[in-house]
């Protein structure tokens, strides 16, 4: 008699580990093409593109002390000049 694949629970804990992995890149996936979207109708309405500075800072040792940081430009928002 065979049995189910999903009676082991190994099985079940890959399975779902999957699920979740696949969920996540779709959420990537679609934030991607929303941004993108965003930019898009911007310019196609005459919008002037704006972007905010972030930082992501990594440190050389567990301890706080030291590192580099590294600014990089991301979408905020579209602006519409006022005639």
């Amino acid at each position: 008699m065979k049995h189910s694949p999903l009676q082991s629970s190994a099985n079940r804990v890959i399975l779902t580990l999957v699920l979740i992995f696949a969920f996540i890149i779709v959420l990537f996936v679609y934030g991607g093409y929303r941004d993108n979207a965003l930019i898009t109708a911007c310019k196609e309405q005459g919008g002037t593109l704006v972007y905010r500075t972030q930082v992501q800072e990594f440190l050389d040792d567990g301890r706080g002390s030291g590192g580099i940081s590294q600014e990089f430009q991301v979408f905020d928002y579209c602006k519409f000049d006022s005639k």
